[in-house]
């Protein structure tokens, strides 16, 4: 049996097609709400918070690593029930919830109108629509049917189309194109159809398979793809997934490895690596996987690939998402 028929007996879901249409996601979220108006001006926003959960806090992730360097205030991702108490009249708030049913999203939206924050919301339906609708709220409607974790690219759109409109980023129908050509290509490169180790998601399947991945990336772009990593292994394989950042993790993290070295062995480190990166972070990353190979099976590197950062940041995301469907069929 194919390992592509294997993974179907278990993908009652068809998360593999999922993720490998992440092209056409891009080409479809576009096109889509173009005609949505963000009725608000630029001038009176100090700030900006994404409220979500899951896939939908993904999104404002993927915007404030791919963005940090363009966006001119403050860009803040907010998981919980509550908000900052900064945010007020003057905060953007995108309440963005893929079902529209997430409590703690709902949560944060109530409490914004309380404060008069001004609110788009992002989803497919649900509560939110229907607060959106009552309250003459702007609302990105996205497509219904999918696992919320396979609509990343649904949900960060809208998220990227506000921006544009609000005047703080370019016009980004070049990066798109890219982002889109660069995730076709992997697409066919990384087809289930190809088993041999030229297919980086399936080696790294074979390589995680009965371990726990440890996914290392810098604090700039990467870490949103670092995050995605951990839980998609989580959500789609099934199996813990844990990780921490350069530089932060040399200041406390590196002296657990070596200790024991029989747990050592049962943990596969990944690094997601970035051509952007800090010069000192390349170079720690560099001595940090000498230290952790004495003890540790040796350090899978994956780099990211394209030119601009939404296409680095999504190469990261795509094979890692690959990465854990196909572990998931082992």
């Amino acid at each position: 049996m194919s390992f592509k028929a294997q993974l179907s007996r278990y993908d009652k879901s068809g998360m593999l097609n999922r993720v490998l249409n992440m092209p056409e996601h891009f080409k479809e979220a576009w096109q889509s709400n173009q005609d949505i108006q963000v009725p608000y001006s630029a001038g009176q926003i100090d700030n900006v918070v994404v409220a979500g959960m899951g896939g939908s806090a993904m999104s404002g992730d993927v915007v404030r690593c791919a963005f940090s360097g363009r966006l001119p205030l403050p860009f803040y991702v907010n998981r919980g029930y509550t908000l900052p108490h900064f945010v007020n009249e003057n905060t953007l708030v995108f309440a963005s919830s893929y079902s529209g049913n997430t409590e703690e999203t709902l949560s944060c939206f109530n409490e914004a109108r309380q404060r008069n924050a001004k609110i788009v919301c992002i989803t497919s339906g649900g509560v939110l629509a229907t607060h959106a609708r009552e309250w003459d709220l702007p609302c990105f409607q996205l497509p219904g049917g999918y696992p919320p974790r396979s609509a990343l690219v649904f949900l960060t759109i809208p998220l990227l189309q506000s921006l544009i409109q609000l005047g703080w980023v370019d016009d980004l129908t070049a990066e798109i194109s890219e982002t889109t050509a660069v995730l076709e290509n992997l697409s066919e490169i990384y087809h289930p159809d190809n088993e041999s180790e030229t297919n980086l998601p399936f080696a790294i399947a074979n390589r995680v398979y009965q371990k726990i991945p440890i996914v290392y990336a810098s604090n700039g772009l990467p870490e949103a793809a670092a995050t995605r990593w951990r839980t998609q292994f989580s959500e789609n394989a099934k199996i813990l997934a844990y990780g921490n950042l350069f530089p932060e993790m040399n200041h406390n993290e590196i002296v657990g490895w070596g200790l024991y070295e029989k747990l050592d062995k049962n943990l596969q480190p990944i690094y997601l690596r970035d051509r952007e990166d800090h010069a000192r972070i390349k170079l720690r990353m560099d001595i940090t996987r000498e230290m952790i190979e004495q003890s540790s099976p040796p350090v899978l590197e994956i780099w990211a690939e394209g030119n601009s950062p939404l296409a680095r940041i999504f190469s990261l995301i795509f094979t890692g998402d690959l990465a854990s469907v196909y572990l998931a069929g082992k």
